[in-house]
């Protein structure tokens, strides 16, 4: 009977994970194709040098900002906001996935790959002779550690996880665009290959999904479904 019950909550579970990411899971798959296209014809450093060779002003300024959407400070401002406004257990599912996810990457940047060098580290000569664009300045470039790609995993990780908790799955197009193009960035910006950004979407995902699968059901997290400022009342 036991296991009846678990294989039917974990069924139920499935289908509804399924209905809630099925437009996100469009884009990511698009995304997959893409980056697994450039994986398949290009060398990593020609798939830099090719995304280089396509800049623009325009796209200087919108990947200087946008690379922002995968970082640390995002998620924190996004559980604050969940947590004083919106609800205390969504926000806990934000930032056990974030923890989780950036855990599973920074071990692999660190302790199983910590030699893997940045493109503008391995193109430096054609970057600082000027035969490729700079956009970021020196000191912001001097980082080692490149795979797989921290910014890549957490914005994957935010943004479908706001793509499970959101009441219509069609916003997940609008957060699925927005985790490609924080990825994006980070090729563009000579901060990661493409192998970088594929594997850290893997993370960002599947990792989301496992945290999302523990506890979204859990009892003790449902009496927290009001924000802190409902809850103090």
């Amino acid at each position: 009977m036991f296991l009846t019950f678990v294989f039917n909550r974990m069924t139920d579970l499935l289908k509804k994970i399924k209905v809630k990411v099925r437009f996100f899971a469009f884009l990511y798959v698009v995304f997959l194709v893409g980056v697994g296209y450039m994986l398949i014809n290009y060398s990593r450093n020609e798939g830099t040098i090719l995304v280089n060779d396509s800049w623009t002003e325009l796209q200087d300024f919108i990947f200087i900002y946008s690379t922002h959407l995968g970082g640390g400070q995002m998620t924190l401002f996004t559980v604050i906001l969940f947590s004083l406004f919106l609800s205390v257990r969504k926000s806990i599912i934000i930032f056990l996935s974030f923890i989780f996810t950036a855990t599973i990457t920074q071990l692999l940047k660190h302790v199983v790959f910590p030699d893997a060098m940045r493109p503008f580290i391995e193109l430096w000569d054609e970057f600082k002779s000027g035969d490729l664009h700079l956009v970021l300045s020196e000191e912001l470039m001097k980082k080692g550690n490149s795979f797989p790609s921290g910014h890549t995993t957490s914005a994957f990780s935010l943004f479908i996880v706001l793509t499970l908790l959101s009441k219509k799955p069609v916003y997940g197009l609008f957060f699925g665009s927005l985790a490609i193009l924080a990825s994006y960035s980070r090729v563009y910006l000579a901060q990661h290959f493409f192998e970088d950004i594929f594997l850290g979407s893997i993370i960002g995902v599947l990792g989301t999904l496992f945290v999302y699968f523990i506890f979204e059901y859990k009892e003790w997290l449902k009496k927290l479904d009001s924000p802190l400022i409902k809850l103090n009342r």
